[in-house]
């Protein structure tokens, strides 16, 4: 089994304008060496502010339906209440370790400083490093709307897997890309990628700040490319009302 360790969680909140503000915060392990690690990457006006932080910090607290999370270093202070039901799935396993995904809440009421809208929240766990993974691209978003939540995982390369989930149910989707989604039941998610959120290795954008992971890590961690979007989405599913809402997405690709 590998010595590598990565817990990892992801928040969001994104207004009824689109103004959002993402959060990271987790902790890596691989043999010896310990990276606490957090950041934010938000909207304000017509620029992207990231902020990041390598100080140890709290855990996310979670009562029953609701998550807070506050970090003084980046001056977060963050309460999401559930709209939806968790779903959860173990991504991928083998003998190198596995990686196990827990969306805790697909579709919230979310609060970030004097942020309010609709949010998502999850908790990734793997024990097999990323740069080992049987794969080439990952893509991933949420969709939230008043009435309706997706998200997906779409892995693809040695190792291939799509999981999506509507509402609580999963779903068959044969066509998973950047700009749209379409389920074996005539669902269909149509994204407008208004908004580049980040683009690059992620040595040069996430990491840029910890010189140290080129000497630590393996180049396939770093020289993975990262794009990601806001957009302005819209569902269609047969015999019901279309609705829009936001939607975060991206996709990753692994080096050859």
């Amino acid at each position: 089994m590998s010595s590598f360790k990565l817990s990892k969680w992801y928040f969001d909140c994104v207004t009824d304008l689109g103004d959002l503000i993402i959060v990271y915060t987790g902790l890596a392990q691989w043999r010896k060496f310990r990276l606490h690690y957090s950041s934010t990457l938000e909207t304000a006006k017509e620029a992207i502010v990231e902020r990041r932080s390598l100080r140890p910090q709290s855990s996310p607290e979670i009562s029953g339906p609701r998550i807070c999370w506050r970090s003084k270093a980046l001056k977060v202070d963050g309460a999401w209440e559930a709209l939806s039901c968790a779903v959860s799935e173990t991504i991928y396993r083998s003998s190198e370790g596995s990686i196990e995904w827990n969306c805790l809440m697909p579709m919230a009421h979310a609060r970030i400083g004097d942020r309010r809208g609709l949010g998502y929240a999850e908790h990734l766990t793997m024990t097999i490093p990323p740069w080992k993974l049987p794969i080439d691209t990952l893509r991933w978003g949420r969709f939230t709307s008043s009435s309706a939540w997706l998200t997906w995982i779409d892995w693809q390369g040695r190792y291939s897997r799509r999981i999506v989930y509507m509402n609580g149910e999963a779903l068959e989707c044969p066509m998973i890309g950047d700009e749209r989604i379409e389920a074996s039941d005539g669902m269909r998610l149509s994204m407008d990628r208004s908004l580049l959120l980040r683009d690059g290795l992620l040595g040069k954008t996430a990491l840029s700040r910890m010189p140290s992971i080129g000497k630590l890590f393996p180049s396939r961690l770093t020289e993975m490319a990262e794009r990601k979007w806001r957009s302005w989405a819209r569902l269609e599913r047969n015999g019901r009302p279309t609705v829009e809402g936001w939607a975060i997405h991206e996709k990753v690709s692994w080096p050859q």
